[in-house]
């Protein structure tokens, strides 16, 4: 398992703070993190140093405040970031993509990161991108059609309402379950999981539909396997059970009190042979595969057995 990130205590002057900053920068950076990753990122080792809890993006003016616990800690890395990195935060932030199929054609949905609250809304017109910036008497607000990338305003109109409604449901699961995922902590198994996700979408993107089913397999698996590792129970790693989601699917259940449906474990669920074309693979069972492992990571955020496990990466 990976060294978890320790320091001595919060930070108690704004001299400590600095030094607690840097020492969080360079721990991002030598995971090859970009700076405007890293912010995404600090949440999580200030919660492995600290058992810190907190809102993962907090108003900016509580940086303003005296102090450096709690939300006010974050806003004030945030603001750290901001003076010492500058322009190189402002590339596109997001928790990550997915892909969705609308008008007989494949999409990348961005999870984009929205600093403080927002009103998430859906529109056919897609100039109505919503109000970026709040303010005391107008809430922030997104139109999440916007968040499908190159979609033209052709395809935008002809979308149904049910349609429309179907595509804001699957946005708020991508974005929930997206972000949950960034705050994982960070051992091997999760993180490989998250490449694994990443690469899932993307090669159905490139019409690689094996290698996209293969990826969401791994993804799945090795988050199932990340829990278990926390939980301190002990699975196969061999042969094909080390890579029956089923069987681990039993063991979270049977150990830890995490269910998980098992027609989602199915669907996410494939041979190694579709990795190189023995075993045939549609779109549909790629996007199908792709999509179930967002929705058994909705079904691990919601339930509270799952915090107990995380909580335990901390003791470790």
């Amino acid at each position: 398992m990976d060294d978890k990130f320790s320091w001595p205590s919060y930070p108690q002057t704004e001299d400590d703070f600095n030094h607690l900053m840097l020492a969080v920068d360079d721990n991002l950076a030598k995971k090859d993190l970009k700076p405007f990753q890293r912010t995404l990122h600090v949440g999580r080792l200030f919660w492995e140093a600290f058992g810190w809890g907190g809102l993962a993006i907090p108003p900016k003016e509580l940086a303003e405040r005296p102090g450096y616990a709690g939300d006010v800690l974050m806003a004030k890395s945030y603001r750290w970031y901001e003076d010492r990195y500058g322009d190189q935060l402002k590339a596109p932030m997001a928790y990550g993509f997915a892909p969705v199929k609308l008008g007989n054609a494949v999409w990348s949905v961005r999870a984009g990161v929205v600093l403080g609250r927002a009103m998430l809304f859906i529109d056919r017109n897609l100039a109505n991108k919503g109000n970026a910036m709040g303010s005391r008497n107008v809430e922030a607000s997104l139109n999440v059609l916007t968040q499908i990338e190159g979609l033209p305003q052709g395809l935008a109109n002809s979308l149904s309402d049910a349609a429309l409604r179907s595509h804001f449901e699957f946005h708020l699961l991508v974005h929930q379950t997206l972000q949950w995922r960034s705050l994982l902590p960070n051992i091997e198994l999760f993180d490989t999981a998250q490449a694994d996700y990443d690469a899932s979408t993307d090669n159905v993107l490139q019409h690689r539909y094996g290698q996209a089913r293969w990826s969401s397999q791994q993804a799945a698996e090795k988050t199932l396997k990340g829990l278990l590792t926390l939980g301190g129970t002990s699975f196969s790693t061999k042969g094909a059970d080390g890579h029956n989601l089923k069987k681990l699917g039993e063991s979270l259940q049977t150990n830890h009190g995490i269910a998980i449906t098992p027609e989602l474990l199915t669907l996410a669920s494939c041979s190694p042979a579709v990795r190189y074309g023995e075993e045939s693979s549609t779109q549909d069972q790629a996007i199908a595969s792709n999509h179930a492992v967002l929705h058994v990571l909705e079904q691990l955020s919601r339930n509270p057995n799952t915090e107990v496990l995380l909580a335990r990466h901390k003791e470790l």
